[in-house]
């Protein structure tokens, strides 16, 4: 009788495992393309360094634990980097123009950086430091969204 009701419980989890792992049964994830532009660039010099972050976790302190990260040579004033099949939900965007191609965000004795960036929103960092997550972060809802960023020096 035990084993009765332990084959059953476990034939009941299987059956309701897709339901409660992907919501309605046979539901795919809802997935979207985000496009951003990095206007503003002063020079062709090194390249610029994009990351995308899903979370406040590590935001702006390693661009290798970002969701995704990419590198682009410049070609003129802009470069365009297209992220596809990214799961709908809460993302920021951080870039840096790495004129001299080390690879590093640099900056000078007092912190402040010496190359360009630009982070979603708009924000920029301040005396108190950089930016929050949540400031900026926006929603990924639909199945194309494009956002424009102006590079800062």
């Amino acid at each position: 009788m035990k084993t009765r009701t332990v084959i059953q419980g476990a034939l009941l989890a299987l059956i309701l495992m897709p339901v409660t792992v992907f919501g309605e049964a046979g539901e795919e994830e809802q997935t979207g393309t985000i496009t951003i532009t990095i206007d503003g660039l002063r020079n062709c010099d090194g390249s610029v360094r994009l990351a995308l972050w899903a979370s406040d976790d590590d935001f702006l302190r390693d661009m290798d634990c970002a969701f995704r990260s990419e590198m682009s040579t410049i070609e003129g004033e802009s470069v365009r980097f297209v992220f596809a099949d990214l799961p709908f939900g809460e993302y920021a965007v951080s870039s840096f123009h790495d004129e001299n191609g080390d690879g590093e965000h640099n900056k000078n004795f007092f912190g402040h950086p010496t190359e360009g960036y630009s982070i979603s929103n708009g924000v920029r960092g301040g005396i108190s430091g950089p930016p929050d997550y949540d400031d900026a972060c926006f929603i990924l809802d639909t199945e194309e969204l494009s956002l424009t960023m102006e590079m800062g020096y």
